[in-house]
């Protein structure tokens, strides 16, 4: 009886240990964390760049590898400033693990390197819902081979086809040749007063070019932003991203939605060695 007591005993350790073992989270084999120039002229673009073994994160700040580590979006991460100004090069290779397991490896990065706590909540806030019109969609399905190419960080933490933007005298010019709806009001945040969020239920990639009137542009009100010679930056005002949206079935709405929240704790600027 004693011998099947002790058999019993290291059976149930044993399946303990699997356990814990199967919720750990995946890390990177080795990582190399570099600091990156502090006031790169593109602010907007983030580098990331995949393959079987290698994941490399060029001109990136600790916010947005949060956002990418978590899966959420800029306007639900707060902090201290420096989280959105400091950038960093980051070189890592992945293991044994796989693509599919980058954001969690970066989660498990974060907290070891630059010593990481959140505080997780849910927030009501004021959002621009992006949906669909009463006809439905007219977007353009993006060619595969266009598609297939992967430069930079993706709102689901992985690499997404490029986007481009031109500031013209009219506004802004979004030329996404293969996006997703998700990464399209990533960036169409950033010039908005109020995030705008994808509710049109619509998955793929899509070719489209928004042109549109940003409604801030640098932090401040874009009707009031000017050139370096003193002259209104938008000359030419052209229509908002309200009407902009319309050309392809789809509508911006003001709503109020429960947000996730993510609220820096404690993170260190300077992260640990490599």
């Amino acid at each position: 009886m004693k011998s099947q007591s002790v058999s019993l005993l290291l059976a149930v350790l044993a399946g303990i240990a699997s356990v814990q073992g199967q919720s750990a989270k995946p890390t990177f084999e080795v990582a190399s964390i570099k600091p990156s120039d502090p006031n790169p002229e593109n602010t907007v673009w983030i580098g990331m760049d995949a393959n079987a073994g290698t994941v490399r994160y060029t001109n990136i700040t600790l916010r947005d590898c949060i956002r990418a580590a978590y899966r959420v979006r800029d306007f639900q991460v707060e902090g201290p400033d420096w989280i959105r100004d400091a950038r960093y090069e980051i070189t890592a290779k992945l293991g044994v693990g796989t693509q599919d397991q980058i954001p969690e490896m970066l989660q498990s990065l974060l907290e070891e390197r630059f010593r990481l706590s959140l505080r997780r909540g849910t927030k009501d806030q004021q959002v621009n819902a992006l949906v669909l019109g009463k006809d439905g969609s007219r977007l353009k399905v993006a060619e595969a081979n266009v598609a297939g190419r992967m430069t930079a960080l993706g709102p689901d933490g992985k690499p997404r086809p490029a986007m481009s933007y031109a500031v013209l005298p009219s506004g802004v010019r979004l030329r996404a040749p293969a996006a997703t709806l998700a990464t399209v009001v990533e960036f169409l945040s950033r010039l908005m007063e109020r995030p705008v969020v994808d509710m049109t239920g619509l998955s793929g990639q899509y070719d489209l070019t928004l042109t549109f009137m940003p409604e801030i542009m640098g932090g401040m009100s874009a009707s009031a932003a000017t050139n370096g010679d003193g002259k209104p930056a938008f000359p030419e005002p052209g229509p908002s991203l309200f009407d902009a949206v319309q050309q392809y079935g789809l509508k911006l709405e003001a709503r109020k939605a429960p947000m996730e929240l993510l609220t820096v704790v404690h993170a260190e600027r300077t992260p640990t060695e490599n």
